[in-house]
């Protein structure tokens, strides 16, 4: 993945004038700070699946599921999904 960020001409200035004093922290600050609008904009732009993609991406999740398991798998007990059929080895 690529991701550009544009820093201001100022931003830039100055993190130019903290390389040449090889001031590292001033320079990750600077970055850090020019950096921020890009992450806030990539966390509130997370793609939503439509109700279409979602049941396509659940029905193939089913086929893998049963490719694993075969299609004559019998049924968990309801002992094998209880509390103590879950936990009997930490007894």
């Amino acid at each position: 993945m690529t991701i550009t960020f544009h820093i201001s001409p100022d931003i830039e200035k100055q993190v130019r004038e903290k390389i040449a004093l090889e001031d590292t922290d001033a320079v990750r600050r600077l970055l850090l700070e020019a950096l921020e609008p890009t992450v806030e904009t990539l966390m509130n732009n997370k793609p939503q699946l439509s109700v279409e993609e979602l049941e396509i991406k659940l029905d193939q999740l089913v086929d893998v599921f049963m490719d694993c398991v075969g299609p004559d798998v019998p049924p968990l007990s309801d002992y094998a999904v209880s509390r103590e059929g879950i936990y009997e080895d930490h007894l």
